[in-house]
């Protein structure tokens, strides 16, 4: 292969992670503007949790037949919310060998440059700590961050089924979204993907 030949692959790569940079600034600009159009619409208040809990409020079916406890005559209405919300599938464990986990490393491929992997998990990891978006835009997040890390089905199947895993159960989640615990989960598996694809 020429350096013409290579300086044009960098040229590609280069304008490929770009654009996926804008993509993501226009998911979070089109998320900012129908907050603002949902809010005009039902006359709720701009901040994000509070749009999502009455979306939930509205058409999250009740599943639950247990009855919610006694409580005071002024209970937190996060916990009432808590008790109709369907039940989520938990989500499943795949084990990924990393420094972390003490194990070897089983399979054989070239590390993702540590800038690259950030580039597309940062951003995901930035919105579960914020906790305002609703799961299908973290699923979406995830599917372009999957897709840009992996060109090869085969390299990193362990991570790469993991986030499989994640985002079954994020799609599953749809508009709701996630909880305390849930966040957590997910956040520490992040760490484990980074770790795994950078060694």
């Amino acid at each position: 292969m020429t350096d013409e030949d290579t300086d044009e692959i960098r040229r590609l790569i280069d304008s490929l992670q770009a654009g996926m940079v804008e993509m993501f600034d226009q998911l979070r600009e089109l998320r900012r503007r129908l907050n603002l159009i949902d809010n005009e619409l039902t006359g709720s208040t701009s901040s994000a949790v509070q749009l999502f809990t009455e979306i939930k409020k509205t058409k999250a079916p009740v599943t639950s037949s247990t009855p919610s406890p006694p409580t005071a005559s002024s209970p937190d209405q996060s916990v009432v919310e808590s008790a109709k919300e369907p039940v989520s599938p938990p989500i499943a464990s795949v084990a990924i060998d990393t420094p972390e986990t003490g194990e070897p490393n089983s399979e054989t491929h070239p590390p993702i440059s540590d800038a690259r992997v950030a580039r597309v998990l940062d951003p995901i990891t930035h919105e579960l700590r914020t906790g305002e978006a609703p799961a299908d835009v973290l699923a979406e997040y995830l599917q372009a961050a999957k897709d840009y890390l992996f060109s090869d089905e085969t390299a990193f199947n362990k991570v790469a089924s993991d986030m499989d895993v994640v985002l079954k159960f994020l799609k599953a989640r749809e508009k709701r979204t996630i909880r305390p615990e849930e966040r957590d989960n997910i956040l520490t598996r992040i760490r484990r993907w980074k770790a795994a694809l950078s060694t």
